[in-house]
């Protein structure tokens, strides 16, 4: 009896030995996949995360030449439009605030705009004024009060009011006008301004003051 206790012992021993055994094996293997699942959650919750960051823009961008939807707010704040030319040329503008017409959905007013161009002679072209009206149905883009016009090379230019035609490229105002030059200053009633050939024309008996030898501006 004594040696038939002492083999059952064993054997139950070896039982419970194998059993600890396995239920580790199993413990292990269950902690390797709960290891490996969250891992693959923090991966995937760092991927969403970027992307949707990158989606996200630092300013909120208009593209006119494409169909608005309907569901696009009629209020954006810090803007940026492009607007591209007859030479699909883009101009780019910023503005503090852009709301949409309520009686016209094709016309946006812009509060404070300003943008740059590049002309035909590959020199940049920056734009300032208080007030624009882009017309995306007409195709015709307003600068109103206080607009001023900066030109890589120096030249400046000041009115109070201009219209583009991105059709025909043609800028052109009839208010007082005033173009200031590293040569002197240019003033006249009304002009118009070819962007593609970079021409300028003034109206209204335009006068010219050149400046000194020895002045600089």
């Amino acid at each position: 009896m004594k040696t038939q206790d002492r083999a059952f012992h064993k054997n139950w021993q070896k039982n419970i030995q194998k059993n600890d055994g396995n239920n580790i094996i199993k413990r292990n293997v269950y902690k390797t996949i709960l290891k490996i699942v969250l891992l693959l959650l923090i991966i995937c919750t760092v991927i969403v995360v970027y992307k949707w960051g990158n989606k996200i823009p630092d300013v909120e961008i208009l593209n006119i030449n494409k169909e608005q939807s309907i569901y696009q707010p009629d209020t954006l704040l810090s803007p940026k439009l492009l607007i591209k030319n007859k030479s699909n040329e883009p101009i780019t503008i910023e503005a503090l605030r852009v709301k949409k017409d309520a009686e016209d959905s094709n016309i946006i007013i812009l509060e404070s705009p300003k943008g740059n161009y590049k002309a035909s002679n590959k020199k940049n072209i920056y734009f300032y004024s208080v007030k624009g009206i882009l017309d995306s149905s007409k195709n015709i883009f307003k600068l109103i009060e206080s607009v001023k016009i900066e030109s890589q090379d120096g030249i400046n230019l000041t009115t109070n009011n201009i219209i583009y035609n991105i059709k025909n490229d043609m800028v052109s105002g009839e208010d007082k006008v005033i173009v200031i030059g590293k040569w002197g200053i240019l003033k006249g009633k009304g002009f118009s301004y070819n962007l593609k050939k970079s021409i300028i024309s003034l109206k209204g008996n335009p006068r010219l003051t050149l400046y000194n030898k020895g002045k600089t501006k």
